[in-house]
């Protein structure tokens, strides 16, 4: 208990950056399956006077995925009884085919207009609908998702760093005989080091263990739960591989204020 309370604030600001970082991934997460989950729903639809097969689209567009038709069977029978048999016959030998193209990613403004310019240069194609506009406004929505939690991350990481560094400099003070002592028997900057080393271990095992149980906990919360299945979307549970990432994100942090301070105060 004595030795939480000795270095609360270090562990303070090192979950602080711990749980930046784990935010950041995982909204990184979400907004991939999110992309994902929008381009199931997503299509681009061809309008062609000749038909279109995948020979012809799939060289031209390197994310393809599909090509289908779209039958028109449905608009000739309503207006069947609208119209002659005879004049049903011509409309439908008459009306351009319709294709429905889907990519295997969600694709960016820039790309999506490289692959209309492709497209309108197929002999028979004379129309695309990409609804850019609804298209532009989900996929700018999901790249600022992604830049305000990679800037949270850094702002908290830098503010972090300020916080354990003050903490370092209570270490150092109260050791400070002791490492005035090391030195003037030559020892290293390593071994001088070491006990504020070991200190910043036990803070970035400690911090790693809160923010992995959180993480860990954080899905099974039910209006989170609620929230997310509103849009279809699963938040998975903290991996080990992210919890291991987070340790070793820890220790460089850790290490690295360590380093600094004490070098600075040689």
């Amino acid at each position: 208990m004595r030795l939480l309370r000795n270095n609360f604030s270090f562990i303070l600001a090192l979950i602080a950056i711990l749980f930046s970082i784990q935010f950041s991934i995982l909204a990184n997460n979400t907004v991939k399956n999110y992309e994902k989950l929008m381009n199931n729903d997503y299509n681009i639809v061809i309008v062609s006077t000749k038909e279109l097969s995948e020979a012809v689209i799939k060289p031209l567009i390197n994310t393809f995925s599909s090509i289908s038709q779209i039958s028109s069977d449905k608009i000739l029978n309503r207006l069947q009884n609208d119209i002659s048999n005879k004049n049903l016959s011509i409309l439908k030998n008459t009306l351009p085919k319709f294709y429905s193209l889907k990519l295997n990613s969600l694709p960016s403004t820039k790309y999506m207009n490289e692959i209309r310019q492709k497209l309108l240069k197929v002999d028979g194609i004379n129309k695309i609908e990409t609804f850019a506009k609804t298209h532009d406004k989900v996929y700018k929505t999901l790249k600022l998702t992604k830049s305000i939690a990679y800037i949270f991350m850094f702002l908290v990481a830098f503010i972090g760093l300020l916080l354990m560094s003050k903490q370092i400099r209570i270490w150092v003070y109260e050791h400070k005989e002791r490492i005035e002592i090391m030195s003037l028997f030559g020892a290293g900057f390593w071994l001088k080091s070491s006990v504020l080393y070991k200190s910043a271990i036990f803070c970035a095992i400690f911090s790693t263990l809160i923010i992995s149980l959180i993480f860990y906990f954080l899905p099974n919360i039910n209006f989170i739960k609620e929230e997310v299945e509103q849009i279809s979307i699963n938040i998975s549970k903290i991996s080990l591989y992210d919890s291991l990432t987070l340790l070793v994100s820890a220790l460089v942090f850790s290490f690295f204020a360590v380093s600094v301070v004490m070098k600075k105060a040689k």
